[in-house]
C-alpha cells in the first residue's frame, strides 16, 4: 500500500513541477502581447462563488467575427470566416472536393485584433441598421415595424458599450508570419484555436469554422479577487459600461498571465 501512495505522490509532483516549469518558460521569453481588457472581452464566471472559495477565479476570453464587408450588421457571433480552397490547403486542411465534409479540427495562429477598425466598422453597420429601422417605422409606424426599431437600438447601444471589441482577422500554421505581418501593431493578440473548414453549399464557399481557443480562459489569482468583490456576471439584456479592466501578458508560449486588476 505504502508503495502505491510513493508512486502517486511522485507523479502528482512530477505533474506540478511540469506545469510550474511551463508557466516559468512562458514567462521567461519575449512578451508576445500585452493588453488592457474589460468586462466587455472578460466574463466572470456563473459559478463564481464556488471558484472563488479556491485558487481564484477565471475570467473567460469573449472574442467574435466580424460581420462580412458586404453583408448588413449582425449582431450574432458566427465563430467562422470565409477562405478559399487555396488557403485551406495552405492551413494544411485535405479538401480533394467540395462534397468534404470529413476534416478534423487543425491547431492554428490566430491573429485577434482589439478595438480597432473591425470594431469601428461594426459600430457603423449597426448605426446604419437603427436608421433604416428608424425611417422604415416612421414610414410604416406598426408592431412589426416598431419591434424592429427597438431591436435595433438596443443592438447599436450594446456595440457601443458592452459587446466585445476583440475580432478574429487571420489563421495562420505558424506564429512567425503573423507576428511579421502585424508587427508594430500594438493592438494585437496572438493565440492558439482550433478551426476546421467546411463547405457552404448554399452559396458554394468554403468557411473555417472557429471551434475554440487552447487557452480560453485567464485564471485571476486571489490576490485580485477582492477587487471584483460584489460583482456578478451580466445578463444579456444588460447594456453598461464595463465595470472593470484587467492588464494581462501573453508570453513566449502564447499563454496569458494577469498583472493588474481595476474596477470602474
Amino acid at each position: 500500500m505504502k508503495k502505491y501512495l510513493l508512486m502517486g505522490l511522485v507523479i502528482l509532483i512530477g505533474s506540478n513541477v511540469i506545469a510550474l516549469s511551463g508557466v516559468a518558460y512562458n514567462r521567461m521569453g519575449a512578451v508576445t502581447s500585452q493588453l488592457t481588457l474589460t468586462e466587455r472581452e472578460l466574463d466572470l464566471p456563473y459559478n463564481r462563488g464556488a471558484q472563488q472559495e479556491n485558487s481564484g477565479m477565471l475570467l473567460a476570453i469573449n472574442w467574435r467575427t466580424a460581420t462580412m464587408a458586404e453583408n448588413t450588421y449582425n449582431a450574432y457571433n458566427t465563430n467562422e470566416t470565409e477562405v478559399t480552397q487555396a488557403q485551406l490547403l495552405a492551413l494544411g486542411f485535405e479538401v480533394p472536393d467540395k462534397e468534404y465534409y470529413g476534416a478534423r479540427s487543425r491547431q492554428l495562429y490566430w491573429a485577434l485584433e482589439f478595438d480597432g477598425e473591425l470594431h469601428t466598422a461594426e459600430i457603423a453597420k449597426a448605426e446604419i441598421r437603427y436608421q433604416a429601422a428608424l425611417e422604415t417605422y416612421t414610414l410604416q409606424p406598426n408592431e412589426a415595424n416598431d419591434r424592429l426599431k427597438d431591436d435595433s437600438l438596443v443592438s447599436l447601444k450594446k456595440e457601443r458599450l458592452t459587446n466585445s471589441r476583440l475580432f478574429f482577422v487571420k489563421a495562420s500554421n505558424d506564429y512567425e508570419s503573423l507576428a511579421a505581418e502585424f508587427s508594430g501593431q500594438d493592438h494585437m493578440l496572438f493565440v492558439k484555436g482550433l478551426a476546421k473548414p467546411y463547405y457552404n453549399v448554399n452559396n458554394k464557399r468554403y468557411r473555417l469554422l472557429l471551434s475554440e481557443l487552447l487557452v480560453s480562459h485567464i485564471l485571476l489569482p486571489l490576490e485580485y479577487s477582492e477587487v471584483l468583490s460584489g460583482l456578478s456576471r451580466l445578463g444579456y439584456q444588460d447594456i453598461m459600461a464595463p465595470r472593470y479592466a484587467v492588464q494581462i501578458k501573453w508570453g513566449s508560449r502564447l499563454e496569458p498571465w494577469i498583472t493588474n486588476v481595476t474596477r470602474d
